[in-house]
């Protein structure tokens, strides 16, 4: 909490100024980013690597949504054939599709744990492919509805698998810092895909249009990542059963103390306290007893 960290760090700049020149009162405020620079430093460093399969991890899901969407439309009118109508009837079911399925997979997470049900997603939506593709009929509103389910259900638990993964110091900083720079990484997901349709010429259209097989194209470049993430997901990390009890414990006694009436200031404040506490008593501990020695001198001499 921001309040536990700049008063920790507060205790502890003023526990180091009160033992160089004592009689000089300590600062009474500090910088909200310097006491978060002060100690996300330590965790940037330590998790790293961490955090480059994060930006990695996302790179993998923003991809996964573009690749299945940038082009779809496209490829329904060009491709299939449909009417503007039909194109946004089958385009909207497969929102729904994703947003139905990112709630119950994310609250299914809870169970079965979030990698395991994000690599079930992976399996899926990669089996489901060919029906997103091959059909020619109104079937592709079931099809665009599953298939983005799937790739709904992969992004429900990220979130909360994210919070997880991140340090407690960095978890407002790296939940959303990878996630843009997956999304970062994975802006060139359309280009990727305009230069593999290159490849897969179709027969020009009206007024001599470019037309290209995007349905390949997506094909190709979906399963593709649909195998990265799998791979990525098995080989990844995820917190344990004690670490999400610890989290969970403590997420109940900051409920009881906010039904206390106390404010998330006060409470930070005073889980510091022990915290400042102990500085104090390490920094009087270093101090060298000098009072002592005439009382011990005076004791020798009588």
């Amino acid at each position: 909490m921001k309040a536990e960290r700049e008063s920790r760090i507060l205790a502890e700049e003023a526990a180091l100024q009160h033992s160089v020149t004592p009689n000089t009162a300590p600062k009474s405020r500090m910088s909200g980013l310097r006491a978060f620079w002060k100690e996300s430093a330590p965790g940037l460093k330590e998790n790293w690597f961490l955090m480059v399969y994060l930006v990695v991890i996302m790179t993998g899901f923003n991809s996964c949504s573009h690749g299945s969407q940038d082009f779809y439309p496209t490829f329904l009118k060009d491709q299939v054939g449909k009417t503007a109508t039909q194109t946004t009837v089958i385009v909207v079911a497969g929102s729904l599709g994703g947003v139905i399925g990112g709630t119950l997979i994310g609250w299914i997470s809870s169970f079965l744990g979030r990698r395991l049900t994000m690599m079930i997603s992976c399996v899926f939506g990669a089996a489901l492919i060919p029906a997103y593709i091959l059909p020619r009929s109104n079937a592709l509103i079931a099809s665009s509805f599953w298939q983005q389910w799937f790739i709904g259900g992969v992004w429900g638990p990220i979130p909360i698998y994210l919070s997880e993964l991140s340090p407690q110091s960095l978890r407002g900083l790296l939940v959303g810092l990878t996630y843009q720079l997956g999304n970062l990484a994975s802006s060139a997901s359309a280009t990727i895909q305009a230069i593999i349709g290159e490849r897969f010429p179709l027969p020009g259209g009206p007024h001599g249009k470019k037309r290209f097989d995007y349905g390949k194209v997506m094909a190709i470049f979906m399963g593709a990542v649909w195998v990265f993430l799998l791979v990525l997901l098995f080989l990844g990390p995820e917190m344990s059963q004690e670490e999400r009890d610890e989290e969970e414990a403590a997420a109940r006694e900051l409920e009881r103390l906010r039904r206390e009436g106390k404010t998330l200031e006060e409470i930070g404040r005073e889980r510091a306290g022990l915290a400042n506490v102990k500085v104090l008593e390490d920094e009087d501990a270093k101090k060298p007893a000098t009072y002592h020695m005439d009382e011990v001198q005076v004791d020798k001499a009588v």
